[in-house]
């Protein structure tokens, strides 16, 4: 339970998963923990001939295939809708699929390829040849120290995530950068989408998830850990696919540190156990 001396800070506004890496979100009510993260999120993957990720930062077709759970748990097939394409429904491959060793940044990872089907689907969307593989659950990417925060990272694994299994973003936070561009001039508020959030709060101010250590989401702890660097994705427009300056203008003028411009801030979770929209959000330490 959470101690009574300690009072909410934020609540969880709204919650997204991301079955298929750097597509459309799934807005949720909850997210259930497991050992990798939240379940379903980013465990399906398009790689290219080499076995490197394909992302909508070269390639932003991906952000119009919009995935649906086939299956309560999350963890079984996935229908994949694309405009002017019938829907794809992909199967978990079983194991006796094509394993494939596959490249997320530094980390070589082991997947199960979903087959020519899949692979023909998604290539024409995109516009480009790719393999759409699932992570194979014996996989072990570890998770990266400068992602955990406080809590223990030894043992800990990660699925096709850039590096962190949650992050978190505070809806004031994009507010304020709004708020910044209007200054400037630029009369079209940017999308909270671009920002690919799993957690996102209400009730702080602007940027106060940046302050925080250690936090109590609900039932469960999080370990706050580096601030998130943000790249070229923030700035493609995820309905009309059109690539500006905007919000990495911005952030330079503002959010720049010494890692590069951030927003939001990775996280790591301590236990399995389940977020909810509507959780308070208590901090147990603050950064020093």
């Amino acid at each position: 339970m959470i101690s009574e001396r300690r009072h909410a800070v934020a609540r969880v506004a709204a919650l997204t998963v991301y079955p298929l890496k750097s597509a459309a979100g799934i807005s949720v009510q909850e997210l259930l923990l497991d050992d990798r993260g939240a379940a379903g999120d980013r465990r399906w993957l398009l790689v290219d001939g080499e076995g490197r990720a394909i992302t909508a930062r070269e390639c932003h077709a991906l952000l119009h295939i919009t995935p649906r759970f086939a299956t309560a748990n999350r963890d079984g097939a996935l229908h994949l809708d694309a405009p002017r394409h019938a829907t794809l429904t992909a199967v978990v491959p079983g194991a006796d699929a094509l394993a494939r060793v596959v490249h997320v940044w530094d980390d070589a990872v082991t997947a199960l390829d979903a087959g020519d089907d899949a692979a023909d689907w998604c290539s024409d969307v995109i516009g480009r040849s790719c393999r759409l593989v699932h992570l194979d659950d014996a996989a072990a990417r570890p998770l990266q120290p400068k992602f955990a925060g406080p809590l223990p990272y030894e043992a800990r694994r990660v699925a096709f995530s850039d590096g962190a299994p949650l992050l978190v973003l505070g809806l004031p936070s994009v507010d304020a950068l709004n708020a910044h561009l209007m200054e400037q001039g630029h009369l079209t508020p940017l999308d909270a989408r671009r920002f690919r959030a799993n957690v996102w709060l209400q009730g702080l101010a602007a940027h106060a998830e940046d302050t925080w250590r250690e936090v109590q989401v609900g039932e469960v702890i999080l370990g706050m850990g580096s601030l998130c660097t943000r790249c070229v994705l923030t700035t493609v427009d995820p309905d009309t696919l059109e690539r500006g300056t905007q919000p990495l203008r911005a952030f330079g003028e503002y959010r720049r540190t010494a890692d590069g411009v951030v927003f939001g801030v990775n996280a790591t979770h301590a236990h399995p156990g389940i977020l909810r929209v509507g959780d308070p959000v208590t901090v147990r330490t603050a950064r020093d």
